[in-house]
């Protein structure tokens, strides 16, 4: 295709991962329902991307690009990618599916699943929470990737008997899923509540589907959580901690409790200045019912099913690659997290800077690039 280009060329997008191969004087590839093409035009190349009619009702996008090395090219065509995505995914696309288990419906989106690399599955938080397949996209990862909805949660089933509910089940659905994947291992990135629910599954199963571990802002224990909570207020003044503790004690949720909740997401939840309005306002949203059954009214203290929770002692099993991660204004102290770090042997520790607890909304950059280099570091593809 002149220029010298290679054969082959990957092309990593929130699009897709494309491997494109240069077929009679072109470049062809294929990913998440996307073909796409590119050649030599006059002065450079003319790349086409056309979706799937069943897919993505057929959307065509095309672009030209200046004659160049194959640094640029790639360079070039990724961004251009990138900026398709909003244009046809996010607009066009609804591509959840179903896995039907014994319990319900689990809704999940995947991609990349062509590719023959080690699976990752994305474990979300809460308990109550969803999964984020757009973030799960960005991380542009050259691995198949599965997002779902753990029962209750975003469009999978509602649990039938939610007071009968508990870590268990949660288990047993992320190993039906696993199982449904069809991969001897998978990778796992649970954050918060996914933490736990992955340290559990691990901990079940003595890591034996599991190829590696990410554990962004563990929630692995309902006491351990409780006690960072309390200890992130009194950081913030006495009067926050009293009036929280007052709160608590009276099981008082009024406009003090709001109040003092509102203070604490926008100094552990987020720490931004930009992201205070969003911060305050997530203190004034309720919590869903799988939430409050799990966990209780509060975010401070768990009064729920999940009032035991603790999966520290299993820690010291786990021997496979993990990396913990959290914000330096996290919810979950860096101390504490040290002292997770410390439980498993060779496991990686990164500190997200300016970030709270939803680390991967406040520096998704920084975030992508701890996961990407602790995968590289241990022989996966990135």
């Amino acid at each position: 295709m002149g220029m010298n280009l290679p054969d082959t060329i990957t092309l990593r997008s929130i699009l897709g991962i494309f491997r494109m191969e240069s077929h009679d004087g072109e470049y062809r590839g294929r990913s998440n329902g996307f073909s796409l093409t590119i050649r030599p035009s006059d002065g450079g190349y003319t790349a086409e991307a056309v979706s799937d009619r069943d897919g993505w009702g057929a959307a065509a996008k095309t672009v030209e690009i200046p004659f160049t090395d194959a640094d640029s090219l790639t360079a070039s065509m990724e961004i251009w990618l990138d900026g398709l995505c909003p244009q046809v995914v996010e607009e066009y696309a609804d591509d959840v599916r179903y896995l039907e288990t014994v319990r319900g419906k689990v809704a999940y989106y995947s991609y990349n699943t062509d590719l023959d690399t080690v699976p990752v599955v994305f474990v979300h938080g809460g308990p109550g929470g969803e999964c984020n397949p757009v973030k799960a996209r960005r991380l542009k990862l050259a691995h198949p990737v599965y997002a779902y909805d753990q029962m209750g949660c975003g469009r999978s089933d509602p649990i039938k008997d939610l007071d009968s509910w508990g870590l268990d089940d949660y288990v047993a659905e992320l190993s039906d899923f696993i199982d449904h994947i069809g991969s001897d291992k998978v990778i796992l990135i649970g954050a918060s509540w996914g933490a736990g629910l992955s340290v559990a599954y691990a901990e079940s199963t003595g890591c034996s589907k599991i190829a590696a571990m990410v554990l962004p802002s563990p929630f692995v224990s309902s006491r351990r959580w409780a006690d960072d909570q309390m200890k992130n207020l009194k950081a913030m003044s006495d009067g926050m901690y009293e009036g929280m503790r007052r709160c608590i004690r009276d099981n008082d949720l009024g406009p003090e409790f709001k109040r003092i909740m509102g203070e604490y997401y926008a100094r552990y939840l987020f720490c931004r200045e930009c992201f205070r309005d969003i911060a305050i306002a997530n203190a004034e949203e309720p919590f869903s019912d799988v939430f409050l059954t799990l966990w209780g009214p509060n975010d401070m203290v768990c009064t729920g099913t999940l009032k035991d929770f603790d999966v520290v002692p299993g820690m010291k099993d786990i021997s496979v690659p993990t990396l913990f991660m959290c914000g330096d204004s996290d919810e979950v102290t860096v101390e504490t997290m040290l002292e997770y770090r410390g439980l498993v042997k060779g496991s990686r520790f990164a500190v997200i800077p300016y970030a709270g607890h939803v680390t991967a909304m406040e520096q998704f950059d920084l975030y992508r690039e701890s996961i990407v280099a602790f995968l590289r570091e241990n022989g996966f593809d990135v």
